[in-house]
């Protein structure tokens, strides 16, 4: 088809334009105008295609409302496998069935924040929301269905400053890079009358919606500008009961690892970057409060924080610990992560007596050892690994430990085999069966292996 016939919207800080090929929808010119609402937000300008200009992503629509999303670079998705037999996926690489302009303006923000990121200095994408009241600036991270767009909404309709919605970037510093993205809401609703603008006909706070989502438009909502950069000042993880649970509400503290772990699944971690995150991750939980929201209500939960605002923030006290063995039992040595850690090495040699004075099973004669560029962040409730981001074949892993596991990693550095660190756990940790410890070290092993934490090593 001739790029005459084709519309270009070039986005702010991306390589190439999403390029709306002509077809049903009412036409390219509506396309692009409802298109630009959704997005709005970021930065952009329209222009007739011309051959010179290489797309990054093309829009196709369909005949129903639906569309096809072609990543058409290096850096975009490759969506599906092309097959050259597929008479529908005549554009290269694939493409992304979208049912909706919803949808597809969905999956286009995504998209476009990967490109700008593989861009970028190191900037990470999160998939989080943020607000901010008062001056104090809070992320909003939780498991999907936590309720993280409907409650920015609720927020948004209340007087709050929105940074962003699913999409966010966080630097190493701890500071919020927006998108600008408005919520997008799954149907029906919540019960809550603050939300009630949002279904009435013609909203202005509406961009977009299907029979499933509605997109909210950023113009129309106390957005603030794409490019906004603010420090986080606190992180809260949500968490949304059923109306029958019997559990509390409230702004709670909880283990370190748990708001670590909440963190770091949150991250876009396609271009390797774990190291980085988990960097970015452990330092923004030193320095800010993280609190637990469980909450059964959205006004219940904008109650919660306004009342948390109203005094000073402050961090959050000593989390309890996780049950099971202490990690403090075998204190972190020197790793490729950075300088050793104080209090006394574990008990070596590795060859010594299982707990019982039973030998342990004779040594194969594959040993392990940590391989080199993996970093080891550990605190009182567990630890993480992460794959430097220069080690060759990097995959992006972040892994989490426990007290055991940390115990593991740390023995691993100098190397040895299954059977030897058993009966050294089994001596560390008196109360934990024997067999349950080498059943655990030979399955850790066998998962760090395949993610690429440790490697073979010859017996020095």
């Amino acid at each position: 088809m001739s790029p005459a016939t084709c519309r270009d919207i070039h986005f702010q800080g991306i390589p190439g334009p999403v390029r709306l090929l002509p077809g049903a929808a009412g036409g390219t010119p509506a396309l692009e105008r409802r298109l630009r609402r959704a997005l709005g937000c970021w930065p952009h300008a329209c222009r007739t295609a011309t051959q010179e200009t290489s797309p990054v992503f093309l829009v196709e629509p369909l005949t129903d409302g639906a569309f096809r999303l072609h990543g058409a670079s290096p850096e975009a998705t490759d969506f599906t496998p092309y097959r050259a037999q597929d008479a529908v996926a005549r554009l290269r690489p694939g493409y992304s069935f979208e049912p909706s302009l919803t949808c597809l303006a969905s999956t286009l923000a995504v998209e476009l924040v990967a490109v700008y990121e593989a861009h970028v200095g190191d900037r990470m994408g999160i998939h989080a929301a943020a607000a901010v009241r008062n001056g104090h600036t809070l992320l909003f991270c939780g498991t999907h269905r936590a309720g993280k767009s409907a409650l920015l909404a609720r927020l948004l309709l209340d007087g709050w400053q929105g940074l962003g919605d699913d999409m966010l970037a966080l630097s190493p510093t701890g500071e919020v890079f927006s998108y600008g993205f408005a919520p997008r809401l799954r149907l029906p609703l919540p019960p809550c009358g603050h939300l009630a603008p949002l279904t009435e006909p013609d909203s202005p706070y509406v961009a977009c919606g299907d029979a499933h989502y509605l997109c909210c438009d950023p113009a129309s909502l106390p957005m603030l500008p794409w490019g906004s950069l603010l420090p986080v000042d606190a992180v809260v993880i949500l968490d949304r009961l059923e109306a029958s649970s019997s559990d509390s509400c409230g702004l709670l503290p909880q283990a370190r690892q748990d708001d670590m772990r909440e963190v770091l699944l949150r991250f876009l971690l396609r271009d390797g970057r774990a190291g980085l995150a988990l960097s970015t991750a452990c330092d923004l939980l030193e320095r800010v409060p993280c609190r637990l929201l469980r909450y059964r209500t959205l006004d219940e939960a904008t109650a919660l924080l306004d009342g948390w605002l109203a005094s000073p923030l402050s961090a959050s006290p000593a989390s309890p610990p996780l049950p099971g063995p202490a990690p403090a039992a075998v204190p972190a040595p020197r790793t490729a992560a950075g300088p050793a850690r104080t209090g006394p090495r574990p008990p070596r040699p590795l060859r010594c007596r299982a707990r019982g004075g039973h030998k342990p099973p004779a040594a194969p004669a594959t040993v392990w050892r940590q391989r080199p560029g993996v970093i080891f962040r550990q605190d009182e409730d567990g630890g993480f690994l992460a794959r430097d981001e220069e080690t060759a074949g990097r995959d992006g892993r972040v892994f989490r430990l426990n007290g055991m596991g940390c115990a593991l990693w740390q023995l691993w550095e100098e190397p040895g085999n299954d059977a030897e660190l058993a009966g050294l756990l089994a001596e560390v940790f008196p109360q934990v069966p024997p067999e349950r410890i080498r059943r655990d070290v030979t399955a850790l092993r066998q998962r760090l292996c395949a993610a690429g934490f440790l490697e073979e090593a010859d017996r020095a």
